[in-house]
């Protein structure tokens, strides 16, 4: 089960919720994060007791529209799906299906089956067109890859690196070329192995996502000159792990992602003390090793 939690500023900062008393808002949140990835929770009334709350607060949610209480006692964040998008790999389904096949989403909303229906059966569908029809669908579409994105850039470390990010996504958005979740997860990736061998690799991310976004780019590049430091002698080079790593598959790894190396000699100097230690260790040319894997 994921462990993160993420709440919807939109839904959150409204005058509906607001207006609610504190403690309902603090029990609000504290239920959130006691969640399972479906919304589900399934002792409300032990975290009402540990945050001093009462069951009037828990009341004052389900008259507001967001919690559901099932007769089991097992209750559902309404908005769950708008506060939060969990990737599948990190993804554990609720065990309680019995009270999840009660609900359905409508609008990445948690209803009953018969809410469902009496909104379905209130709504004027004669006037509604196809392409009214696709237009929904498509903004759904938009607000499912903005979940995923918030949920790839939380993860970036760095908070001035993850701004930068946020602001070259919307850069593109605002360029109508809007990216999908797996190309910013590919474009972070590439940023990584660009920095590979700067001083500060954060700071050199920045400066290349700042140089897309003043011109627009809809990709990133590597910059050229020296406008950023990068390792200028051989001692800079981090040579640890080759001391204390005795895997040859790893070896020849850090010897072909020394070309990413800018400066010369350092990329000579890191290479030629690769080379050595694996003839050391292995009795082998690491480049006749490298003919073999290319051949093989």
């Amino acid at each position: 089960m994921a462990e993160r939690r993420m709440f919807s500023k939109p839904l959150t900062s409204s005058d509906l919720f607001l207006e609610m008393p504190k403690d309902a808002q603090l029990l609000y949140f504290h239920l959130a994060l006691d969640a399972d990835d479906d919304g589900f929770i399934n002792s409300p009334n032990k975290i009402i007791r540990c945050v001093g709350c009462q069951k009037s607060d828990m009341e004052v949610l389900i008259k507001k529209g967001y919690l559901k209480l099932f007769e089991s006692g097992i209750a559902v964040i309404v908005h769950w799906k708008i506060h939060n998008y969990i990737q599948k790999d990190r993804y554990k389904e609720t065990i309680y299906q019995k009270e999840k096949q009660q609900l359905v989403l409508y609008g990445k909303k948690y209803v009953t089956k018969d809410e469902y229906t009496q909104s379905v059966s209130n709504e004027d569908t004669s006037c509604v067109s196809i392409l009214e029809t696709q237009d929904r669908l498509d903004k759904n579409n938009e607000e499912q890859n903005r979940l995923e994105l918030d949920g790839i850039l939380e993860k970036i470390e760095n908070k001035k690196v993850r701004e930068k990010f946020e602001s070259f996504v919307k850069m593109r958005e605002n360029n109508s070329s809007p990216l999908t979740p797996d190309a910013l997860k590919i474009l972070i990736n590439k940023a990584e192995k660009l920095t590979t061998g700067f001083v500060n690799q954060d700071e050199t991310i920045i400066k290349i996502l700042e140089k897309s976004i003043i011109n627009n780019y809809k990709d990133i590049f590597p910059i050229e000159g020296n406008n950023v430091q990068i390792k200028s002698t051989f001692e800079d080079v981090d040579l640890n792990k080759i001391e204390n790593n005795e895997s040859e598959e790893q070896l020849y790894k850090d010897w072909l992602e020394s070309n990413n190396l800018l400066d010369q000699g350092v990329r000579d100097a890191y290479k030629n003390s690769i080379e050595n230690k694996f003839k050391e260790l292995y009795h082998d040319d690491i480049n006749s090793y490298h003919s073999r894997k290319l051949n093989s």
